[in-house]
């Protein structure tokens, strides 16, 4: 497998990861000093470190009365250093809410060592809004600054 092909299998191994909550596969793609600006772009919604991002993600999920995410389809640059995706991300976050769907671009960028370093979130505004707790602080609190 070519060092392009093993950056592919990376950037999907990190989708399929969120879609199963499987953590470890996540983790495994995630370069120590990992960085998630989402998609309120500013830094309370800014995650820096791998471990950092793995509470927060797991924290929002698990608040969540269900998670369901689509990636539709990923285009990784010649030199396999980015990664460009779209993603539809699926919530319920309450009994008795429809389902709240969110269409994602998502920008990344990988290391030597064919790491995700960064993950730039942009999003279509979709007609309801996630609830406001969906911010790092929110989820990761003092934990967020280590």
């Amino acid at each position: 497998m070519s060092n392009r092909e093993e950056r592919a299998t990376t950037v999907a191994n990190f989708w399929k990861g969120i879609d199963s909550h499987d953590w470890d596969l996540v983790a495994s793609t995630l370069a120590d000093d990992f960085v998630r600006i989402g998609m309120r772009d500013n830094e309370e919604d800014t995650c820096r470190g791998k471990a950092a991002y793995l509470a927060f993600v797991t924290g929002v999920i698990g608040r969540t009365q269900t998670h369901e995410l689509q990636s539709r389809f990923t285009f990784l640059s010649a030199d396999g250093r980015h990664a460009f995706n779209e993603a539809v991300e699926i919530i319920t976050y309450a009994p008795g809410e429809e389902p709240l769907a969110m269409r994602f671009a998502n920008h990344m960028e990988l290391n030597e060592d064919g790491l995700i370093t960064k993950l730039d979130i942009f999003w279509k505004t979709p007609p309801t809004m996630p609830p406001d707790w969906i911010t790092v602080e929110s989820i990761n609190g003092d934990e967020a600054d280590a």
